[in-house]
């Protein structure tokens, strides 16, 4: 921002009404000792700042001669617009005694106004002219006399010269101000790039590839509820990206079921085909989103993409102050680009998870094979190995473990030979003797898989007996691995509620009061507190539900086999 200058030059500046009163009160304060009086008129001569400060001669005879004097306005409208011819600054008399400096004030090559300085004259005398305005203004002469005495004299060469440092010390204000303002607006950038940047690292952080993709997506539209100020913010997948995962909203907009999943749907299909972000700031006008201006006013939505492929889409609806824009576009697209990648590794992982999981299946299969009474018997262990984890509320991740390790906890029995497993009778001290040797089998089995070596203590040790009786190491009580504890309880569970070679299967009451008899000597007994108060019915509903899954895997098989 800047001004015109006395001699040839044009200003860039904005109208007089753009001018910062603080740059004028400060200027103003600069020209007062001085005894002259800062004002800014307006192109049809009307007052657009007068020094509220300035002397009584100035507040009560000079500007309301300018304001209210007719013939006086119409001659200043006439001087402003002549300043526009390039003629630099005019300096005139109003009134015998009232002399003025005034330059012009130029938006976009147009006289937008005049800046005037006024002063008292030589030629100021209580004359029958100046008692005639002070009659018309309502003022006693003989006062105006009196204060116009304070006040110094001012001709035509020093006020020039006083209305060209006026010219600098505006120039100088106006950059000072404009850079002010240049530095508040950078200052807030840098703050709300700040927040996008700690937003984008916190949603970075959580990018854990066996995070839930739930759990994630949650947590980031919740950071970005806070961050970008909206009244809701969403999330959909395209209906092949991850198992589970139904579109949701978060916020305080409210939406049925089935309507966030047909704005999910619109939107997945909308996005998938222009590839770029959606920005709506009148849904009720909208073709298309029209049904959504009952919920919201506003939606923003941008894809989650890899590639050229269109994974799923952020949006974010009703933001609390103003319009969406392109700024909120770049913040969301960022946050967008950033989930895409945990997405797709997210996807990765659980590609590799559900191939990993099928092997382990598959070796339990092998493994349960052996013995066709035992068969299911390694993922029965699983299933209730996971439950009491779940039941001791250990992490997910945890919980996890410990059921793969339920299913590998037999593995060993494949260095068991067949007469071993299969035999009717009670065995001898030999072949017991190699029985009690497939923990260790497994143990070795599994130990050059390094992405599951986590387990090795389950399968290792979940023959271990609490009160140290046990094998193959006879450890005692905390000494044995939690998952070899959780597992031992399980597996003997199961053992006693399955049919057998040399035994029918026991009630699940029976089973459970002969797991409380053994804690203790045989169980953990905080392990063995915690497995019975699910009590029978619950076991038998999942056994029962453990047994339906396990007959359509195996009409599934025997279809394969049969096509």
């Amino acid at each position: 921002m800047s001004l015109h200058a006395i001699k040839n030059s044009t200003p860039n500046s904005a109208d007089p009404q753009a001018v910062p009163h603080i740059v004028l009160e400060n200027l103003a304060m600069r020209m007062r000792p001085g005894g002259l009086c800062l004002m800014l008129l307006r192109p049809d001569g009307q007052l657009a700042f007068g020094d509220s400060s300035a002397g009584m001669f100035f507040q009560r005879y000079v500007m309301p001669l300018l304001q209210y004097g007719d013939e006086d306005r119409q001659a200043m409208r006439d001087r402003i617009e002549k300043l526009s011819t390039g003629a630099g600054t005019a300096i005139w008399q109003i009134m015998p005694g009232v002399i003025l400096s005034a330059f012009p004030y130029i938006e976009k090559r147009q006289v937008a106004g005049a800046v005037v300085l006024a002063g008292k004259s030589g030629a100021f005398r209580l004359g029958e002219e100046v008692v005639r305005v002070c009659g018309r203004l309502g003022l006693d002469g003989i006062w105006l006399n009196q204060q116009a005495e304070e006040l110094p004299c001012y001709n035509e060469e020093t006020i020039t010269r006083q209305s060209r440092l006026l010219l600098s010390m505006m120039r100088d204000q106006l950059r000072l101000n404009g850079l002010e303002q240049e530095l508040d607006s950078l200052s807030g950038q840098l703050a709300n790039t700040y927040e996008e940047l700690s937003l984008i690292y916190q949603i970075s952080g959580g990018m854990k590839v066996n995070r839930q993709a739930s759990d994630f997506f949650k947590q980031a539209c919740l950071d970005v509820l806070e961050v970008m100020g909206v009244r809701g913010m969403g999330v959909a997948l395209q209906g092949s990206t991850l198992r589970r995962q139904e579109p949701v909203i978060y916020g305080s907009v409210s939406l049925a079921p089935g309507k966030v999943h047909r704005l999910a749907d619109q939107l997945l299909a909308d996005l998938t085909e222009r590839k770029s972000a959606l920005l709506i700031n009148n849904l009720p006008a909208d073709k298309s989103l029209s049904w959504m201006g009952e919920y919201a006013t506003q939606i923003l939505a941008v894809p989650l993409q890899r590639q050229e492929q269109v994974l799923g889409c952020l949006f974010a609806m009703d933001k609390s102050t103003g319009e969406f824009d392109s700024m909120d576009s770049k913040l969301l697209n960022s946050i967008a680009n950033e989930s895409a990648i945990y997405l797709e590794n997210s996807m990765l992982f659980e590609d590799v998870h559900d191939l990993m999981m099928g092997l382990l299946h598959s070796l339990t299969s092998a493994v349960d094979a052996k013995d066709a009474y035992t068969c299911g018997h390694s993922e029965r262990v699983a299933l209730l190995s996971r439950h009491l984890a779940r039941q001791i509320q250990l992490p997910e991740v945890e919980i996890e473990r410990i059921y793969m390790a339920g299913l590998l906890h037999d593995v060993g029995k494949i260095g068991v030979p067949e007469n071993v497993l299969q035999k009717t009778g009670r065995l001898t001290a030999e072949e017991f003797e190699q029985m009690k040797r497939h923990p260790q089998i497994g143990a070795r089995i599994l130990r050059d898989i390094k992405q599951i070596e986590d387990i090795i203590p389950g399968v290792l040790h979940h023959h271990e007996r609490y009160d140290g009786r046990g094998y193959p190491a006879g450890l005692a009580g905390e000494r044995i691995p939690l998952m070899g504890r959780i597992i031992c309880l399980a597996d003997c569970f199961d053992a006693m509620t399955s049919n057998r070679t040399y035994r029918k299967a026991l009630p699940l009451e029976v089973a459970l009061t002969e797991i409380r008899r053994c804690s203790g000597t045989q169980f953990d007994p905080r392990l063995t507190e915690s497995f019975l108060q699910v009590g029978a019915e619950r076991y038998r509903e999942l056994l029962r539900e453990q047994e339906q899954k396990s007959r359509m895997l195996m009409d599934l098989q025997e279809s394969l086999r049969a096509a």
